[in-house]
């Protein structure tokens, strides 16, 4: 059984390897609860840009082949060939419009578990992983940032197991408050008496 299958999803893997954090990056698709190490997250950044760079390659080939065909159709109805649009060209940008359909659906694909591991990640570095959506607004180098933090044991409040232990002691703690431990003496115990000086009264009196 490996390392990755005993730690949930949610719990942070220190040195994990590409392969178990590429699996757990699917695994936690939703999972904004919990913890990510940071070998978990940077390997999950290398996953995510190199299927985005591998999308974009039919891209910029059809951009490549488009181009080419738009100069030399331009070059021929220079020359007195015609104004038609030729047919490989039209048939060029509707390839383009396919290849940019193509990366669309990457992108939307892979959003959800980047924003998931990214919370998770801060999280681990003790932010709060709400700190991704500055993404969303133009700022993604600052979440990028704080997520080379090195891990930080204060992170442990975002974990569902240790917030559930939480809830549960705090329920307790009702009844404990209420124990004479946390109570005032009572005022019949010799704290709240005054001091008793002589023997005790209990034994024989010595001696009148």
């Amino acid at each position: 059984m490996s390392i990755s299958s005993v730690v949930p999803v949610g719990q942070p893997l220190p040195g994990a390897s590409f392969r178990q954090a590429i699996g757990r990056f699917f695994r936690g698709y939703v999972a904004f609860s919990g913890r990510a190490s940071r070998s978990e997250f940077w390997w999950a950044m290398l996953f995510t840009f190199l299927v985005s760079l591998v999308a974009q390659i039919p891209f910029w080939a059809v951009w490549a082949a488009f181009m080419t065909q738009v100069i030399a159709t331009a070059t021929s109805t220079g020359s007195g060939m015609g104004t038609s649009i030729d047919p490989l060209t039209f048939a060029l940008s509707g390839g383009m419009l396919g290849t940019i359909g193509i990366m669309l659906v990457v992108s939307l694909a892979l959003a959800l578990p980047t924003y998931a591991v990214m919370w998770r990640r801060l999280q681990d570095a003790s932010f709060h992983g709400a700190f991704a959506l500055l993404s969303l607004i133009g700022a993604s180098i600052v979440p990028l940032v704080m997520c080379v933090f090195p891990s930080n044991p204060a992170g442990i409040r975002f974990d569902p197991a240790y917030r559930a232990q939480m809830a549960a002691h705090g329920h307790g703690q009702h009844a404990a408050y209420s124990s004479p431990a946390y109570g005032p003496p009572a005022y019949s115990s010799p704290a709240y008496g005054p001091p008793t000086y002589g023997p005790p009264t209990d034994g024989p009196v010595s001696g009148t």
